[in-house]
């Protein structure tokens, strides 16, 4: 009986924790097609994006303040930390939205309220400076002067499928 109790004491342990909400998914549905030797293949899957359960005060300030969708702070969140705010990346990206050093100074990166209204502030600027979802997403990733360099996305494997998971998921926190 031990043993079953310590086991429901860790389970509880990892939900109470856990970034993602067990409750009502929101749905999305991801489609595409394959082109094998002369035949095509396509399908259409079911996902489920989770509602926002965490930081959700702090998303909806920033996102007002900056005229930010909070659908896309989201997105963005979930793609780079999955809602880890102490995650580092191997590159030294930190918080919630992986925010470099360059654009995280005076501010605590592992701050979640920090880090989410100065990840905001520079994805209003990267939407405004250029007008398109796709290249402020490229630019947050890539960086802008890749974006500059290559006159739109970067032809980088990584920032591509990182457009396509983020915009997967801010069509998913949208409905």
């Amino acid at each position: 009986m031990k043993i079953n109790i310590t086991v429901f004491a860790y389970w509880l342990m990892l939900c109470t924790l856990s970034p993602v909400s067990f409750a009502a998914p929101e749905n999305t549905t991801s489609t595409g097609a394959r082109n094998y030797n002369g035949w095509t293949s396509s399908y259409n899957r079911k996902q489920t994006v989770p509602k926002c359960t965490r930081h959700c005060d702090a998303i909806a300030r920033s996102s007002r303040y900056y005229g930010v969708p909070s659908a896309l702070v989201l997105a963005i969140i979930r793609q780079e930390s999955n809602f880890n705010h102490r995650a580092v990346s191997p590159k030294g990206a930190k918080g919630l939205m992986q925010l470099m050093d360059m654009n995280s100074t005076h501010i605590d990166p592992f701050n979640p309220e920090q880090n989410i209204h100065t990840g905001t502030a520079l994805l209003a600027r990267l939407l405004k400076q250029y007008d398109s979802i796709e290249l402020a997403l490229a630019a947050y990733n890539a960086g802008e002067g890749n974006v500059r360099k290559y006159g739109g996305v970067p032809p980088f494997k990584e920032t591509q499928n990182y457009i396509k998971k983020v915009m997967l998921y801010y069509r998913g926190y949208q409905s």
